[in-house]
């Protein structure tokens, strides 16, 4: 005990399991980040461009969006925007649906892109069903585009991550009247 200070330890004769530490041992966890389904999809697809890998169908997540679902006598998106009062937005709707169907024919042959549109395509009716319908009946045509921009395109952009399949702001929002003229998603109360 002779030159040996009152509060020390002596740890020469430990013999732990890990570390010895005479005090704070700090430590970095470091755990990997979740990845979204989109991340896999797009991981997919840079697989499938790579080998050349081509399909003729569409996948069964897709599949169930090409059959019409409808739900009143208005056919067709034009007659639907028109029973909502939303005449005004024909033109720039079909040409938005039609800038989305463009994408869909361009990417047909990849599965992995069919999922992520089958996907967003489902997060958008879901959504509108939820977030849109309730208002058709009491808001004004602003905002409830208002609530559609922030509900279902500005979501859908955001998650979208980076890769060889890209969507912009009028495939989103052709996604939505494309959803409207397969009768999946209705503009009136």
């Amino acid at each position: 005990m002779l030159g040996r200070p009152i509060n020390s330890v002596d740890q020469s004769y430990a013999s732990p399991g890990g570390d010895a530490v005479a005090r704070d041992k700090i430590t970095t966890v470091h755990q990997s980040e979740r990845r979204s389904q989109i991340d896999g999809w797009l991981e997919r697809l840079a697989e499938e461009l790579r080998g050349n890998v081509e399909m003729q169908d569409f996948v069964d997540s897709l599949q169930y969006y090409f059959q019409p679902n409808p739900y009143d006598e208005f056919v067709g998106l034009e007659a639907k925007l028109s029973r909502a009062g939303r005449i005004t937005q024909v033109r720039s709707a079909l040409r938005k649906k039609e800038a989305f169907s463009k994408l869909l024919e361009e990417w047909r042959s990849y599965p992995a892109a069919q999922e992520i549109i089958a996907y967003f395509l489902t997060k958008i009716e879901a959504a509108f069903e939820i977030a849109i319908i309730p208002m058709l009946a009491k808001s004004s045509i602003n905002e409830i585009d208002a609530e559609i921009l922030a509900k279902l395109i500005t979501p859908v952009l955001n998650e979208m991550g980076c890769g060889p399949f890209m969507l912009n702001y009028n495939h989103v929002t052709g996604m939505v009247y494309w959803l409207a003229e397969q009768c999946y998603i209705r503009w009136h109360a």
